[in-house]
């Protein structure tokens, strides 16, 4: 490992930066939220649907991108998807309006589904097998640490008297530097062919398998619900506790506090449970900590008070923080390491449920009430419904490196 690392510390630096950048990019949307509803007259789950609308490129782009690792290699697929998301946050800037900004959002979705189908694979490669998972959890962090400042910068930038979209000015500066990082390193060497065909086999092998579908439905999940639960804070402090009248001037700082606390919640929760990985098995952890999840949920959605429910947000995302690079992990060692492309390609297809959960949640909640007065304890429920099957993970995963029988027998 150490060897690997100082051959690739370059490398290793720019990835950290993606990490940080396309964290940055994906998780403001929460923070903008309440801004979208208010500024093109639109219902909450209108407003959650847009921001949600960067994951529907995962569904539509994952496996296309796998498919160009193989064939076109880790470095120019990175360099593509970052000159994509660089387009669409650059036309989140200069173009206002809610379609031309879903449009915006769709595209720098595409650009950072290329990034991070890439990138998970990478840091398999440049890691021991052991530590994949550990490491996957340590690179999420810095993920966890651009979650974390976005919403911070919204605030900051109202304070200087801006629009809230002056925000994609800052994170187009920021994704043409991390454009120019991955260029720049050496990267490992790889075999680059048109495996098309043979991809298309693999694909259809690896989805005639049950415990295939059964890690896809986890990530659709998991992804889904953190970032379903993050995209609807600000709606739920407004409809619930009637923040912005409790707090007056102060309650969209501490609204965006909240969003921004989740995040770095989560990024804690990456940091301690890279060491926690370490020491007790893939599978326990998951279930120790989405019921540490269900729990805090619990706090900040059926507490009547106001403080309490702003600092249990940060301890749900504390807990779910493991849960995609522990599911990722335990995927991509279930099966031959020729297979990654392809599976980290279904994996990332299925965050397409960060599209999903988060309107699903806030249309329950609007159908079990009213679009002015939702019931948000209804919608919710959904949340712990996911918690409910990553629950189940720990039951039915694989034990790491043991292949599924269909790889075997073809091996």
């Amino acid at each position: 490992m150490n060897k690997t690392k100082n051959n690739y510390l370059l490398l290793l630096i720019s990835l950290a930066f993606a990490y940080f950048a396309f964290g940055a990019i994906t998780n403001v949307a929460g923070a903008i939220v309440p801004k979208i509803k208010e500024t093109y007259h639109v219902s909450g789950s209108a407003s959650s649907f847009l921001a949600s609308v960067f994951f529907i490129a995962y569904g539509l782009m994952s496996v296309p991108f796998g498919i160009l690792i193989n064939k076109w290699g880790t470095k120019a697929t990175l360099l593509l998807g970052s000159l994509i998301t660089t387009v669409g946050v650059l036309m989140f800037a200069a173009i206002p309006g809610y379609f031309a900004n879903m449009v915006s959002m769709f595209i720098c979705g595409v650009g950072i589904t290329g990034i991070q189908v890439a990138a998970n694979p990478l840091v398999k490669q440049i890691s021991n097998p052991e530590k994949y998972s550990r490491n996957l959890t340590l690179f999420m962090v810095l993920f966890g640490v651009g979650s974390t400042l976005a919403p911070y910068a919204v605030t900051l930038i109202k304070e200087r008297g801006l629009a809230w979209n002056y925000a994609y000015w800052i994170f187009s500066v920021v994704s043409l530097i991390m454009l120019i990082s991955l260029a720049t390193p050496k990267y490992p060497e790889e075999k680059k062919e048109d495996t098309a065909e043979k991809d298309k086999g693999s694909f259809a092998v690896l989805l005639k398998d049950p415990l295939m579908i059964f890690y896809t439905i986890a990530i659709f999940l998991y992804v889904g619900v953190e970032v379903g639960v993050a995209n609807n804070i600000a709606l739920f402090l407004e409809d619930v506790h009637n923040i912005s009248t409790t707090l007056g001037n102060t309650a969209e700082a501490a609204t965006n506090s909240a969003i921004g606390n989740y995040w770095f919640g989560l990024l804690l929760g990456r940091l301690v449970g890279g060491f926690i990985l370490d020491k007790i098995p893939t599978k326990k952890a998951i279930q120790i900590f989405i019921s540490g999840a269900a729990i805090a949920l619990s706090g900040a959605v059926f507490c009547p008070n106001l403080n309490i429910s702003l600092w249990s947000f940060p301890f749900v995302g504390f807990f779910i923080s493991i849960m995609f690079p522990s599911i990722y992990g335990l995927a991509m060692n279930s099966y031959d390491k020729k297979y990654s492309g392809i599976i980290s390609g279904i994996l990332c297809t299925a965050i397409i449920g960060g599209a999903v959960i988060g309107p699903v949640i806030a249309k329950i909640s609007e159908i079990t009430g009213s679009p002015t007065e939702p019931n948000w304890h209804m919608g919710m429920l959904v949340a712990f419904a996911c918690y409910a099957y990553i629950f189940t993970v720990g039951f039915w995963a694989r034990a790491e490196n043991q292949k599924s029988e269909n790889q075997k027998s073809e091996n």
